[in-house]
């Protein structure tokens, strides 16, 4: 009965926390999410824009900027889960757990391409400013209630790119956890401008 409660609910718990940084409205025009053409590398492209005005489009590929060999340090992941949630073209990656008893983190970098990081929403613990390599971010903690943590990048004046983590044994491990990874993995890999 635990391993199903797992099995079932985190999954769905981790789609709400990767939903709680959305915006309640986004401009545009929705369109289909295209794959990488054969000719593309698996490195992310980056900004030739100065000002940065480009944002997110010119990442092609959520799952190139977090990959497995990024969270070894975290313990063994299923392979990547690429989906659409909430308007953010996210890669996920879910723990493997070895007993019923192990927390089952699931981490995942989420891109915004129509939000900003001012409009990161308090999912409990409120909403605090972050450095992350020079980038000026925002973190919203899960607070005492939920485990998790989103920790927003900014990429230009109004695109984003959200590195979340649930599960964890408290909210400020998943804070802890998402400052890493995203220090470490996803902001490097972040068009610069």
């Amino acid at each position: 009965m635990t391993k199903l409660l797992i099995r079932v609910v985190l999954p769905l718990l981790a789609g709400g926390a990767l939903l709680a940084g959305c915006t309640s409205t986004q401009g545009g025009t929705a369109s289909p999410v295209q794959s990488p053409s054969a000719s593309e590398s698996g490195a992310p492209e980056t900004s030739s824009s100065s000002t940065g005005g480009s944002g997110t489009q010119s990442i092609t590929d959520p799952c190139s900027l977090l990959e497995m060999s990024d969270l070894s340090s975290y313990g063994e992941f299923l392979e990547p889960r690429k989906q659409t949630l909430g308007g953010a073209r996210s890669c996920s990656y879910q723990q493997k757990i070895a007993s019923a008893s192990d927390d089952q983190k699931v981490i995942g970098a989420n891109i915004r391409d129509t939000a900003s990081v001012a409009q990161v929403n308090d999912t409990g613990g409120g909403v605090v400013d972050k450095d992350i390599n020079g980038r000026q971010a925002k973190e919203a903690s899960g607070g005492a209630s939920v485990p998790g943590c989103t920790l927003a990048l900014p990429v230009g004046d109004s695109s984003r790119v959200d590195v979340s983590v649930l599960g964890a044994h408290s909210a400020d491990e998943a804070c802890q956890i998402a400052e890493a990874v995203a220090k470490a993995a996803v902001e490097p890999r972040l068009p610069k401008g």
